[in-house]
């Protein structure tokens, strides 16, 4: 099909279409981007605040049924959209340039890449609407109708209404009398793939009461947007259309199949990346740009870097589909996948080549579970040391859900360091040096917690290699903590990370935590207090099991997944 734009015609259209299905206003920040609070208050970390030791996120008898927290429109994201673009067009290979730009109104370039990548997914492969119909367009104006209909409803993830019909067809009969029904199709298609009711996620529902209950469609969509980063295929669709997600228990079925499925493992790898913060975080670098010392860690390199990644994302892997599922593998599991690289940090035995992997044991009293990882510690560290202060404080955050006051304005965050003048002073390590810098009455109210969870992992240097003493001034290294305010079962002394992992494996407050991550994920929003009873169904499911899979599935059977709060 020879390929021609039709850019004043479309640009018409398009216009159109905007005012189809698409009444709330548009936020199109990330996911999990939004912050505790909002109109109905936030729903407190399982940690509290550093101040003190909090409680579980909700307050016990909380829990009163029929109310779910306010829904927002997202977009889609650039890997959802790649992989919905993928599904329609039948075709692996596209890799559309998109935007990153996350916030709520688009900017120009952003709409402009949207429409570059209709254009050339549209024009890449001339036969792919043929898999939406058997008649032929060239020649029957009856059967491009068939054809760009059945495209815009797997576009739009549900059957058309009667206004996206006529809106379709109107659009049809606009373009100019010369075109071919091919480059009609083409204009058709393009538009459809900058509808909103394409690019956003849009869930209105059904009113009940104080809620809006989601139909099957929509329950298909969140499902699949959710476990797959991507559209519904055909089965979830019919499952949709026949009344199976109709239940929570079909709900429930259709997830467990959806998690068995290789779809589901991009997204369970994103969010183990993500809660290690692999990608950086404010003024984190992430694992790919970290820098290091050269002269201290020549061996640094890129294929190092994408080994640590590949292994946690292997890991992961291991613990949903080969292992329980439970946060205690995850926690405390002492087998991981090596190649060459790897096996030199983790000192065993390995393959030969950076290409080959095996699955090994590690040392049990130096490694246990994702924080004991080469990743995870590269990329909470300094150039040329550890950073207890940077391990802490992300242990807080995203470990124990805490919420820590902002730092003073004119706090110095430049990494801690032994220097000549501290190892004159007789400090020869880090741990040592951190506790000079942050022991004044000012910084020491925070820092007694922040510091104490970071000391448990100082056996790590700053590639996540164990050491007995420190780079550089050979000071001997000191792994005890006497840990404060991190909740029941974690607080009082401890020696290093495996013995700190252990502990958090068993913790309600890091189940709770785990729970609030993964509600951020299911939502694209954080949790408020009107989630507080889907919240609380979820972590007594966790409580009960330790199980992250029993996570997944409960969730989707909760309120604040099957039903949304429009705010009118």
């Amino acid at each position: 099909m020879q390929h021609r734009r039709l850019p004043g015609i479309f640009v018409g259209l398009l216009g159109a279409s905007l005012g189809l299905g698409c009444t709330a206003n548009i936020d199109g920040s990330a996911r999990g981007a939004d912050g505790p609070g909002g109109p109905d208050g936030g729903l407190g970390g399982p940690g509290g605040s550093a101040g003190g030791p909090g409680g579980p996120g909700t307050t016990p008898g909380s829990c009163q049924g029929g109310q779910v927290g306010p829904e927002r429109i997202d977009r889609l994201t650039p890997a959802e959209y790649k992989n919905t673009l993928r599904a329609l067009m039948s075709d692996d290979s596209l890799d559309p340039v998109l935007d990153a730009d996350r916030q709520p109104i688009a900017t120009l370039d952003a709409v402009r890449k949207w429409f570059n990548a209709a254009d050339s997914a549209v024009s890449s492969a001339p036969a792919w609407l043929s898999s939406y119909g058997s008649c032929d367009p060239n020649t029957d104006h009856s059967c491009a109708t068939v054809l760009y209909e059945a495209f815009a409803e797997r576009a739009f993830r549900r059957p058309l209404t009667d206004d996206e019909r006529s809106w379709l067809s109107d659009s049809y009969a606009a373009l100019p009398a010369r075109a071919s029904i091919a480059q009609k199709l083409e204009t058709i298609s393009e538009l459809i793939l900058q509808a909103p009711q394409y690019l956003y996620l849009y869930t209105p529902g059904t009113a009940q009461g104080a809620v809006n209950v989601l139909g099957g469609y929509e329950r298909a969509q969140r499902l699949a947007y959710f476990l797959w980063d991507g559209p519904p295929d055909q089965a979830l669709l019919k499952a949709a259309g026949g009344g199976v997600l109709d239940t929570p228990a079909g709900m429930r079925e259709t997830a467990a199949s959806m998690l068995a499925d290789e779809r589901a493992k991009p997204v369970l790898r994103s969010f183990l990346a993500d809660w290690l913060e692999l990608d950086g975080a404010t003024i984190l670098p992430g694992l790919e740009e970290t820098p290091k010392d050269a002269d201290l860690y020549g061996g640094f390199d890129d294929v190092l870097r994408q080994s640590m990644r590949r292994e946690i994302e292997m890991f992961m892997d291991h613990v949903m589909f080969e292992k329980d599922g439970s946060l205690e593998t995850l926690f405390t599991g002492t087998r991981a996948y090596v190649n060459a690289p790897l096996a030199q940090i983790y000192g065993v035995s390995g393959p030969k080549t950076a290409s080959d992997w095996a699955w090994v044991d590690l040392d049990p009293s130096q490694r246990a579970g994702m924080l004991t990882r080469a990743g995870f510690l590269a990329v909470h560290a300094s150039q040329s040391a550890t950073s207890p202060i940077r391990r802490g404080v992300y242990m807080l955050k995203e470990v124990l859900c805490v919420e820590l006051p902002s730092p003073p304005a004119n706090v110095d965050n430049s990494p801690i360091e032994v220097t000549k003048d501290d190892m004159a002073d007789g400090i020869t390590t880090v741990r040592e040096a951190t506790l000079k810098r942050t022991g004044s009455p000012t910084c020491g109210a925070c820092h007694t917690s922040i510091n104490e969870l970071g000391f448990a992992f100082e056996h790590y240097d700053a590639i996540g290699r164990w050491q007995q003493t420190e780079v550089g001034s050979g000071g001997a290294i000191d792994a005890t903590a006497n840990l404060s305010h991190a909740g029941d079962g974690i607080d009082g002394p401890v020696d290093g990370a495996v013995a700190l992992s252990a502990k958090l494996a068993k913790s309600p407050a890091v189940a709770q935590c785990a729970t609030r991550k993964w509600f951020e994920v299911a939502l694209r929003r954080s949790p408020v207090a009107l989630d507080a009873c889907s919240v609380e169904k979820v972590q007594a499911k966790v409580a009960e099991t330790q199980s992250i899979r029993e996570l997944l599935l409960t969730m989707v059977e909760s309120e604040a997944f099957l039903e949304v709060n429009h705010g009118e």
